[in-house]
């Protein structure tokens, strides 16, 4: 697969078949994900991947967390819509207007999209993105930018992924199942599987003009 076909084809899935997948098939992408640049060649990223037994004590952890209403503390604080710039909060919004509107109606949508985030897709592996605590706020620009660089060779490989604020929400779960030391920042999910055909995957989301975007000064 071409770069270019990998960037169009890369999509939100927010829900998996339960087939597997294979150690060799997580070790490939994250193999050709560390071609990522970085400040310095610094790296900082790591990858905990976690699937079978440690998935589910993690999955079972954060619904079990959730239902006892305890509050969240990831490890990138998060922050209300309505503070954020009016250009992303114009953007948000009309995704909420889209994704909605691609269900029967508005409780069929909260139903789907709640269950689906709360049972982290059903995702079969999900890889955990760390940075050392000890590194300059440039190391969260590298570790986006290893993230997408494992959505694009997970699309290569023919599987479907999302990277989710919900899988690390409780951070305490996931250091706990899958031993990540607390000199480590927990920064992102990256959910990985087959894609199944419920009807949330069919939705994709709408993007602004490119003069919204681009701004070229000669």
């Amino acid at each position: 697969m071409q770069v270019e076909d990998a960037i169009k084809a890369r999509h939100a899935v927010r829900d998996f078949t339960d087939q597997p997948v294979a150690k060799e098939t997580i070790q490939e992408i994250v193999r050709l994900a560390q071609q990522t640049p970085s400040w310095v060649n610094s790296e900082p990223w790591r990858v905990y991947a976690a699937t079978g037994q440690s998935l589910t004590q993690i999955r079972q952890g954060c619904l079990d967390l959730a239902a006892q209403k305890v509050a969240t503390s990831p490890d990138l604080k998060t922050m209300s819509r309505d503070d954020w710039d009016h250009r992303p909060q114009k953007l948000m919004k009309d995704w909420g207007h889209d994704l909605v509107h691609s269900f029967t109606d508005f409780d069929e949508a909260h139903t789907v999209m709640t269950g689906a985030s709360d049972a982290l897709n059903n995702a079969p592996a999900i890889l955990f993105v760390t940075i050392p605590k000890q590194t300059p706020d440039w190391a969260i620009l590298d570790a986006g930018a290893f993230m997408q660089s494992l959505l694009l060779a997970a699309t290569a490989k023919g599987l479907g992924s999302i990277p989710t604020y919900n899988s690390v929400r409780y951070p305490q779960v996931v250091r706990q199942v899958l031993g990540i030391p607390e000199t480590e920042r927990l920064l992102v999910g990256v959910e990985l599987g087959y894609e199944s055909s419920a009807k949330v995957n069919a939705f994709r989301a709408q993007r602004p003009d490119l003069s919204d975007v681009l701004k070229i000064s000669e």
